[in-house]
């Protein structure tokens, strides 16, 4: 009888681990491009999850308190990542001034470290991001081959994505293709030439909506 419970447990387990991977980054980007939405200055409310996005993008910061906030109407990230985590919606966040240590300590708590991206402004902002969670996948802004070989120089083993605009060099695209697990781009439809979809084939994985909002993290490396 103790065997059967013990092989009932094991079972139930395997279903959940098979369940949370089914929703994790890469497996979405397995299926086919994934578009992500960019939520709104005061970020994201429970409705915003009701159509069940594929991937949300939103903006953090810290409160003197310590809590760790989304856009500017003080809903928590803690609230967010739970919301987000019944939607079976990714997340891809904007670092900002919020700490990478605390913002990966709220994102283990909910259960998604494989669905989320953490988004670095800078070279300080990525190297903490790094080192703040081996799993969490962490995205940087790449306008070079150079910035390509220094980014993954840096991430080494770590999951990462680059950030790249639609109208980088093919070369860029494939270089990143081959280095990192994801390539980022904005939606084409605001850089269209000549009604020619600029990501019509290069290797995106991810494709966010333009923003109005939403202010981008994506800036040149300082490196």
């Amino acid at each position: 009888m103790a065997l059967v419970i013990s092989l009932c447990m094991a079972a139930g387990t395997a279903v959940i681990v098979q369940h949370s991977k089914a929703y994790g980054i890469m497996a979405r980007i397995h299926h086919g491009q994934v578009i992500c939405n960019a939520s709104a200055g005061t970020g994201p409310m429970e409705a915003d999850f009701d159509q069940r996005p594929a991937m949300m993008r939103l903006s953090v910061s810290s409160t003197p308190d310590g809590q760790v906030t989304v856009g500017t109407d003080g809903r928590t990230l803690a609230d967010v990542l739970n919301a987000a985590y019944r939607a079976n919606t990714l997340l891809m966040i904007d670092l900002c001034g919020a700490s990478p240590a605390n913002v990966v300590q709220l994102v283990r708590k909910a259960h998604m470290r494989d669905r989320v991206i953490l988004m670095a402004s800078d070279r300080q902002g990525l190297e903490a991001a790094l080192h703040a969670d081996s799993k969490v996948m962490v995205a940087f802004a790449v306008h070079s081959a150079r910035e390509a070989h220094i980014i993954h120089r840096l991430a080494g083993p770590h999951p990462y994505a680059v950030y790249l605009p639609p109208t980088a060099e093919p070369s860029l695209f494939m270089q990143a293709h081959h280095d990192a697990e994801a390539i980022i781009s904005e939606n084409p439809l605001a850089s269209r030439k000549d009604g020619k979809d600029p990501l019509a084939e290069k290797p995106v994985d991810i494709v966010i909506t333009p923003l109005t909002t939403a202010a981008t993290p994506f800036q040149r490396s300082n490196s």
